[in-house]
C-alpha cells in the first residue's frame, strides 16, 4: 500500500487549493464535514411472471365453426422465474465515522451522498443512469369485452351452438371488411391514410375479441420481489435458502415447503491481505489522511438443482481492509480530484485536479 500511496504522489501536479486537515471523527466533534465508509449490502431482484390460461365460452366449437386445433380448453396458471439479479448497495458504517476539519470554504470540495458516505473529492458525483424498472407487479391485462360486439341475434339465439355459429359469421364477415379495405374495395372507403389504419385498428380488436370466445385468453402477470443480503453475517455461506418458488403458487417465503428452494452461496475469495497487528508496536497517532475502503472480492452463486440464476464476483467492503490517503494529497501544493465507489467505500479513480 505504501508503494501505492508513492506513487500516486509523484504522478500528481501540485495546484493551490485551499488546505484541509483530515482528522479521525470522535464523537461531539462539529467543527468540520463528517462522513462514513460504507458497509456492502447484496440486494437481489427476482421477476417472477404467472402465466394464466382461460379457456373461451365457444371453445368446444373452435375447431367446428373456426378450425382452430389448439383451443384452449381448461383453465390454468404457471408460474416462472424470469429474471433474477443482483447489485450491492452500500450502507453507512457506524464504526467507520470520520471528520474533515476545513478552513473557510473549503468544504465545498467534499462531496457526500445522501446517506452520508464519502462519493468524491474535488469532483462532482457522476449521475446515475435511470433505473427504467418497475418495482411492482404489471400484467398485460387488456381484456375488451367481447359482449359490446355481439348483435342482438347472436345474443338472443337459442343455444350455445346457435350463438357460437352467429360469432364465428360475424369473425369471418369482419376478416372480409379487412380485405376489402387492404385491397381499396370497401364501399365509403376512407380516404385519408390515417383513418384507415385507425379503422384497421378497430376490427383488429374487434376480430381478437369475438375469437377469444373460441380459442380462450393467456394472461400474463408480472411480479417482482426484492431481497438483501449482508454479506458479513454470511461469510462463506454455502447452500443456504433465499426464498422458496412453486410453478403453482410462484415465490413463496424460505419456510413454506410448498415450493423448491432457491438457494445461494457467499465465498470470501480473500483478495485482500488482512495485516497481522502488533499491539507492542502500534504508533501512538495515525496517520492523517482521507480514509477509504480496499474492498475484497467474493463469489456469489443462486441457484436451484437444476439451473443457476446467478454465478459472478462482486467487491464487499467487509471482506477488505481501510487505508489512509495522505492529507499531504489536499495541501496547499498539491490537490487531487478522487472518486469514490459509494457500495464498497473503494476508489473509483484519483488524478490531478
Amino acid at each position: 500500500m505504501k508503494k501505492l500511496i508513492t506513487a500516486i504522489i509523484l504522478t500528481l501536479a501540485t495546484p493551490s487549493v485551499a488546505q484541509s486537515i483530515l482528522n479521525t471523527f470522535f464523537p461531539g466533534t462539529s467543527d468540520g464535514v463528517t462522513y462514513h465508509l460504507p458497509d456492502t449490502k447484496i440486494n437481489i431482484t427476482v421477476e417472477a411472471s404467472c402465466v394464466t390460461q382461460t379457456p373461451g365460452e365457444f371453445y368446444s366449437y373452435a375447431e367446428r365453426f373456426l378450425h382452430i386445433k389448439n383451443a384452449i380448453t381448461e383453465a390454468s396458471n404457471r408460474w416462472e422465474i424470469a429474471n433474477i439479479e443482483c447489485e450491492s448497495e452500500g450502507t453507512p458504517c457506524k464504526e467507520k465515522a470520520f471528520t474533515i476539519k476545513l478552513n473557510s470554504n473549503a468544504a465545498s470540495n467534499i462531496r457526500l451522498n445522501d446517506k452520508g458516505i464519502i462519493s468524491a473529492i474535488n469532483t462532482n458525483i457522476p449521475e446515475e443512469p435511470a433505473n427504467n424498472k418497475e418495482k411492482k407487479q404489471s400484467s398485460n391485462n387488456s381484456r375488451v369485452d367481447a359482449l359490446q360486439y355481439m348483435t342482438e341475434e347472436m345474443l338472443t339465439a337459442t343455444s350455445t351452438a346457435k350463438m357460437a355459429e352467429l360469432t364465428a359469421k360475424e369473425i369471418y364477415a369482419i376478416r372480409e371488411s379487412k380485405l376489402a379495405i387492404t385491397r381499396g374495395q370497401a364501399e365509403n372507403m376512407p380516404s385519408d391514410g390515417a383513418a384507415i389504419s385507425l379503422l384497421l385498428q378497430e376490427l383488429d380488436k374487434q376480430e381478437r375479441a369475438l375469437t377469444e370466445m373460441f380459442i380462450g385468453r393467456t394472461d400474463t402477470i408480472h411480479h417482482t420481489y426484492s431481497y438483501t443480503i449482508s454479506p458479513e453475517e454470511l461469510r462463506d455461506t454455502t447452500k443456504a435458502v433465499l426464498f422458496r418458488f412453486s410453478h403453482k403458487l410462484g415465490v413463496v417465503d424460505k419456510r413454506n415447503y410448498a415450493g423448491e428452494p432457491i438457494y445461494y452461496n457467499i465465498k470470501d475469495l480473500k483478495t485482500v491481505e488482512h495485516p497481522v497487528v502488533d499491539d507492542t508496536k502500534k504508533k501512538a497517532t495515525k496517520p492523517e489522511g482521507i480514509s477509504y475502503n480496499i474492498p475484497g472480492r467474493a463469489k456469489i452463486d443462486i441457484y436451484t438443482r437444476t439451473k443457476t440464476f446467478i454465478e459472478k464476483e462482486i467487491a464487499i467492503a467487509q471482506f477488505g481492509i481501510t487505508e489512509i490517503l495522505s492529507k499531504t494529497l489536499f495541501s496547499k501544493s498539491n490537490a487531487v480530484k478522487v472518486l469514490f465507489d459509494t457500495a464498497t467505500g473503494g476508489i473509483i479513480s484519483i488524478k490531478r485536479n
